[in-house]
């Protein structure tokens, strides 16, 4: 539940700040004005406000993009993450690193001087992960037998997956140069190595794994500052 109200919360707080940003411009729109060219850099928030609710959980992910053109944006994210995952069968450990590559394509209109971002992007994803399985239970179907709890560390190392990624969100300028933004994505596997009896449950950069389903959904909370690099005139 806190997870739920935490994300209503910055919904809210972000297309307030979205909205305030285009109100707050005084301008109106000329038929040929000049928007920054540059790279922008910045952390996935929502990782490290999930450390503070999930203390089986530590990650880190930087992100950026590039403006190409007028509306297209390379976009590139790096990070890892490691969870301890327990249910009533499996105890063991996920630790890994990731990459994502792909571009934003922004839909969104801008005024003069305005620098906002409404957009669609897709994303191809790679992660390099371990599994150490620290506790699991072998169940028994017959109730008369009591079930086996194995408690013998095993490892599961060097696994890979790779998988795409469909991205909505936006970014709005805060300030010159700083922007704020919120994306929800969709992944869907492409590749897994799946070690021997044994399921991957997660996976770093791609979140939780259910059985016999290879999508995945997540989102993430950013806070960017872009370096500008040039100016350039748009219609």
């Amino acid at each position: 539940m806190k997870k739920i109200y935490m994300l209503k919360y910055f919904i809210s707080f972000l297309a307030l700040t979205f909205c305030l940003s285009n109100f707050s411009q005084e301008k109106t729109r000329d038929s040929l004005y000049k928007s920054t060219y540059g790279l922008k850099l910045g952390i996935d928030l929502s990782k490290q406000i999930r450390m503070l609710t999930e203390p089986d959980y530590n990650g880190l992910v930087l992100i950026g993009d590039y403006r190409f053109s007028e509306k297209i944006y390379i976009a590139f994210e790096i990070g890892s993450e490691k969870k301890l995952v327990e249910n009533e069968i499996l105890n063991f450990n996920t630790k890994g690193s990731f990459f994502k590559t792909g571009i934003n394509y922004n839909i969104f209109k801008n005024i003069q001087d305005l620098e906002n971002e409404i957009y669609v992007g897709l994303r191809f994803g790679s992660s390099q992960f371990d599994h150490q399985i620290n506790s699991f239970t072998i169940y028994n179907t017959d109730q008369y037998w009591s079930q086996n709890n194995i408690e013998n560390p095993i490892s599961h190392n060097n696994l890979s997956a790779n998988w795409l990624e469909f991205v909505v969100g936006f970014n709005a300028q805060i300030v010159k140069n700083l922007y704020m933004g919120l994306n929800l994505k969709v992944n869907r596997l492409l590749s897994q190595d799946k070690p021997d009896n044994f399921n991957n449950l997660y996976i770093p950069g791609f979140n939780k794994v259910l059985e016999n389903n290879n999508v995945g959904v997540g989102f993430s909370y950013t806070i960017q500052y872009q370096i500008p690099f040039f100016r350039k005139n748009t219609n």
